[in-house]
């Protein structure tokens, strides 16, 4: 049996580097990501002890060449977001860097040629009563993001950085998991969350394993500005070897997912910059005027990644831990957020009934909530990007048909809205955009 803290004090607050003495919380969370700050803020905002334990110092991650992604925030996510506070942390200089996605048109194509007119268009006006007036999502700068999100950590009193710390083990007892250092140190909690990404140590500590499968396919990343203004409308051109998006930041600015075979991934990555950008405008096609590359440009594997359990012995893995997917529906981070206000709501709702928060109970009910709807989609997108990540001629036609029927069908055409934005299913709290407010 571990023993509690015998002076029973919370933990510091703000950003802690290294440890000087041993601290126990309610909950510990490894993984100092997106995903694994905004858990901590939305435990942490219903009253429990945090800490954030992560391999890098907190300043590794706000570098702006740590991640050159953005990442496409459905309605109800951002709700979440707000009862955060982290959109209000996100403005400045009257920025709100939340680029609204207002429409969004869905075509196929070849490279260098038009579209095919058989497509499918989503408008926000269409689902009004449901979004209460607001976009299909938003589209934030992960550089961006992380900024608002350590700003909101920093200022938050539950919660306690633990970074740069390298975890070495965990073992869970019957009354709590506790956590060893690779310097020496221990740490303990009522439950511990895994969310240190698909390559997670904690989800491999557990044995918990994973199925995964390539795409074989890699996305080149960038942000490019544009002459002609894009008036929120986000473009999914589906081109042989894999989606191009066009994806609506702040100002005549987007964000770009490039996607090709591996082959020609690697060859468009050693492009000089006017090479590049000619191959841009060429997929651009002119629609909006001249356009040119303001950012350095990344590329990234794709692959799917699921987890065979969510759980383990006072264990909960989330966010690219538990499951990691094709960006074709812009649905990975908001897959992670809705792990994130699901397992605040059930520890708020465990605490209420007087159960442990590590109680078995309480990682059923989570691994139950939430695998059904993460599986679901893992394997929509992936049957989704087979189809139309190929140039056979009657599948082709068949997909582009396809398209034309949903578009003419509008209760179908707003059953995908209202999913693209997070209006479906059984939602947490946070997702309706109501605040827990610190209770104690």
């Amino acid at each position: 049996m571990y023993r509690q803290n015998k002076y029973g004090r919370r933990p510091k607050t703000g950003y802690t580097y290294g440890m000087k003495t041993k601290l126990d919380f309610d909950v510990l969370i490894v993984g100092g990501g997106l995903v694994g700050l905004t858990a901590a803020l939305a435990c942490a905002q219903a009253g429990f002890k945090i800490g954030v334990i992560d391999i890098a110092k907190p300043s590794d991650h706000l570098a702006d060449n740590h991640d050159g992604r953005a990442s496409a925030i459905a309605t109800a996510s951002f709700r979440m977001m707000r009862a955060l506070g982290v959109a209000d942390a996100l403005e400045e200089n009257g920025d709100t860097h939340a680029g609204p996605i207002n429409k969004i048109l869905v075509s196929d194509g070849q490279t260098g040629q038009p579209p095919s007119p058989l497509n499918l268009f989503f408008d926000s006006a269409q689902i009004a009563e449901t979004n209460d007036g607001e976009p299909l999502g938003y589209m934030v700068e992960n550089r961006r993001m992380r900024h608002a999100l350590h700003t909101q950590t920093k200022a938050q009193k539950n919660i306690t950085w633990i970074a740069p710390a390298r975890v070495k083990s965990f073992l869970a007892s019957k009354a709590k998991t506790t956590i060893s250092f690779a310097d020496g140190k221990i740490l303990s909690a009522s439950l511990l969350i895994a969310a240190d990404g698909r390559n997670s140590f904690i989800r491999k500590l557990a044995g918990i394993g994973v199925t995964t499968w390539p795409c074989q396919q890699k996305a080149i990343v960038t942000t490019v500005e544009h002459e002609l203004p894009h008036g929120g409308i986000a473009h999914e051109l589906f081109l042989p070897a894999g989606p191009f998006a066009i994806l609506p930041l702040t100002g005549n600015r987007a964000s770009i997912v490039w996607t090709e075979t591996p082959r020609a991934a690697d060859a468009a990555m050693a492009l000089d910059d006017e090479q590049f950008a000619a191959e841009l405008s060429r997929r651009y096609g002119g629609f909006l005027g001249k356009v040119w590359p303001i950012a350095p440009r990344w590329c990234y594997p794709f692959s799917f990644q699921h987890a065979k359990t969510y759980i383990g012995e006072r264990l909960i893995i989330i966010g690219d831990a538990a499951h990691a997917i094709h960006p074709i529906a812009g649905q990975g981070f908001n897959m992670g957020l809705r792990d994130a206000a699901a397992l605040a709501d059930i520890l708020v709702r465990a605490r209420s009934e007087g159960r442990d928060l590590g109680a078995d109970i309480n990682l059923a009910l989570f691994e139950h909530w939430r695998k059904f709807d993460n599986t679901a989609l893992t394997h929509a997108c992936d049957v989704f990007n087979r189809l139309f990540s190929n140039n056979i001629g009657p599948l082709k036609h068949t997909r582009r048909i396809g398209l034309s029927v949903v578009d003419k069908l509008p209760p179908l055409r707003k059953f995908f809205m209202k999913e693209a934005s997070g209006q479906i299913g059984d939602l947490p709290p946070l997702l309706r955009g109501e605040s827990y407010g610190n209770a104690a």
